[in-house]
């Protein structure tokens, strides 16, 4: 190991190689990286949906729930499964056993279904889907005093439209508005003066509302394709229906019959944004895809959308969940040039001012090698990596700090400048290995958590453990090299009379006057005491581990996986029972904000700025965020989007 240490440390061209290698590779990594909130996750679930329409709670049960149930019980791959039954629809969610194929248990779930011999003849077809997360990025309020639902719905799909076509983004959906319908009421009057059944207008509407292929017509000079176009898109379309053409050359038309509209589905949707109403775009992100390049492309895009809305109608960004990544990410450098600063003050003040440069190095160096394995094994920033990069910040110079100061006293104690660096790894190398590898192998075990929780965590082990890694990998084969040859540390140099280093030498002789003092007088007689003792100071750490146990045990320190962390959104729902009017829902959901804005009022920000940025209320539907959206008109919610943590002086669970 000798020999191997001294051919590195002799070799700084080598090293420098490798350091330029690992810097380059991190900055590519550091750019092509995705940027998101939250790592994708498979959540290993998969839900049926029967919509009923018409039907209670008890008859869903009945007729589609149970059937279900029976079907699939005992399946093969299933872990559980939840029916609910409500108002129009049934809802069975399925949980797949941890490590089963997914698309395995829904193939299976599809044919069990399928099965199912008797659903209800107004039962529309089941639809089967996997469970995924999507990451939610920012929203886009659309609103206007004096704009009507037509209105927004039509920009808002405009909109989106125009945001799938930008490169960053593929994923926009607009929430919180009604679909499309055209309605049909058919006058009983009319049917019974035509003497027409409301079968027969159903079925000339079945007949005439299609696209049928016809076949071809091969000739010699090509070939021509044949096809009928008879789908309806709009009400006047459907109007010229023909139902029913006596032989007398009478002809009676949809129009004849029933009143015919361009609407929206019955069920109705209150959507306001700060009191106005609103249609709100949802813009989301795939597993690929940049959070923060997303939302710099749609705020640029706002901006511009601006100027050609119509008089009265307004865009407004919300609900940016990038500002939290970027917030973390300028944490992780601020906290990553503070440590440096410290590192590199204390070694050059208490050591010397090369050592305390390259100790401080392995702090940058071990990020950007632990950003290129990152990178190479697939994984994203976001708000969990960049917690472990956060947390091992403190760590990784340490073992650095052990070997420069080893090489330091070999040095200090006269020997050459290539034997002091060799001396020094070879003094301590074993305790630093073993001492980074007990920290790396106390977070192997993370990497093997079940659940979801297992997926969500699994990045932090291996950020921590790349960080480690690249960290010893550098103390012991680049920081020999970049020390092997400090200056002769008992002799004072050209050029170090004055300024700095002036002061580093004298403040380095009065401290390590003091800390010899301390470490004669005090630390090594207490040691000696210590060693004296041992079975007592085995004693009295069983003593300290057996209280902290029971300080835990007890409930007296709480253990909380993911503490409550503040928030810049608060979501408000309200439910009444099925069947509750829309207008009753929409009185809670004034009632809902009324109350916020009370608290606003009453409520005094360090800043002076308003609590309160932006409100989103909907009644008719729940959409939370990163949530399936829920309908019906006895649901509504509110969502708050407040000031700044940093700026409100609140905390938000207050």
């Amino acid at each position: 190991m000798r020999y191997f240490i001294a051919a590195l440390a002799s070799h700084r061209v080598f090293a420098n190689i490798l350091l330029a290698m690992f810097f380059a590779a991190g900055g590519v990594a550091a750019f092509k990286m995705v940027r998101e909130t939250f790592p994708e996750l498979e959540i290993d679930m998969i839900t049926v949906s029967v919509v009923w329409p018409g039907a209670d709670p008890e008859e869903v049960e009945e007729g589609i729930s149970r059937k279900i149930e029976e079907r699939i019980d005992g399946l093969e791959g299933i872990k559980r499964y939840n029916s609910t039954s409500m108002e129009n629809r049934a809802l069975i969610m399925v949980e797949v056993l941890e490590n089963y194929p997914v698309d395995e248990v829904k193939d299976r779930v599809r044919n069990a279904v399928d099965s199912v011999p008797n659903f209800p003849e107004d039962a529309e077809k089941p639809i089967i889907e996997e469970v995924t997360y999507s990451d939610q990025v920012v929203m886009i309020a659309l609103y206007g005093e004096d704009a009507n639902e037509k209105q927004l719905k039509e920009w808002a799909e405009t909109i989106e439209d125009e945001l799938r076509e930008m490169p960053e983004i593929s994923q926009a959906a607009v929430v919180g508005a009604r679909e499309y319908e055209i309605s049909i009421e058919v006058s009983e009057d009319r049917l019974r003066e035509y003497r027409i059944s409301f079968a027969q207008v159903a079925d000339a509407i079945r007949r005439d509302n299609l696209n049928l292929a016809g076949g071809t017509i091969r000739t010699e000079g090509e070939d021509i394709r044949l096809r009928t176009v008879g789908r309806k898109y709009t009400g006047a379309e459907l109007a010229e229906v023909v139902v029913l053409a006596r032989p007398d050359g009478q002809i009676i038309r949809l129009g004849d019959l029933a009143v015919i509209e361009d609407a929206f589905t019955e069920d109705p949707i209150v959507s306001r944004f700060n009191g106005r109403p609103n249609a709100t775009i949802a813009v989301l992100k795939t597993s690929d895809e940049d959070a923060i390049a997303i939302v710099e492309q749609v705020r640029k895009y706002v901006q511009e959308k601006t100027q050609t809305l119509p008089e009265g109608m307004h865009m407004t960004l919300w609900g940016d969940t990038s500002v939290q990544l970027q917030s973390r990410i300028d944490l992780l450098l601020t906290n990553g040039l503070i440590g440096l600063t410290i590192v590199f003050m204390l070694l050059w003040l208490f050591l010397d001012l090369r050592l305390s440069f390259w100790v401080g190095m392995g702090m940058p160096i071990s990020i950007a090698g632990a950003l290129a394995i990152m990178w190479m094994m697939g994984a994203t920033l976001n708000m969990i990596s960049l917690f472990a990069l956060i947390l091992v910040l403190g760590i990784i110079v340490d073992d650095a700090i052990v070997v420069g100061e080893a090489i330091y006293v070999a040095r200090r104690n006269g020997a050459p400048p290539l034997r002091a660096a060799v001396d020094g790894v070879c003094e301590v190398g074993l305790p630093v290995i073993g001492a980074v590898t007990t920290t790396i192998v106390a977070f192997i075990p993370l990497c093997f958590v079940g659940g979801i929780m297992g997926k969500v965590i699994v990045i932090l082990p291996i950020v921590v453990i790349s960080c480690l890694s690249i960290s010893l990998l550098e103390c012991l084969m680049l920081l020999p090299a970049h020390l092997s040859d400090l200056p002769d540390l008992s002799r004072r140099h050209n050029g170090e009379t004055r300024g700095l280093l002036r002061f580093g030498r004298r403040f380095h002789r009065m401290t390590n006057g003091g800390l010899e003092w301390f470490v004669d007088h005090v630390y090594e007689p207490f040691l000696g005491e210590m060693l004296r003792w041992r079975y007592v100071t085995m004693a009295a750490a069983v003593m300290l581990l057996l209280v902290s146990y029971g300080l835990v045990y007890s409930g007296v320190v709480q253990f909380i996986f993911f503490p409550k962390m503040d928030s810049d959104e608060i979501t408000a729902t309200v439910e009444f029972p099925n069947g509750t009017p829309l207008a009753v829902t929409v009185d809670a959901v004034d009632q809902l904000e009324a109350a916020i804005h009370r608290i606003a009022a009453r409520t005094e920000t360090p800043t002076g700025e308003p609590l309160l940025k932006n409100m989103y209320s909907v009644a008719g539907t729940v959409i939370a965020p990163n949530e399936q959206a829920r309908y019906g008109n006895h649901l509504g919610s509110v969502r708050v989007e407040l000031l700044g943590s940093e700026s409100r002086g609140v905390y938000s669970e207050d």
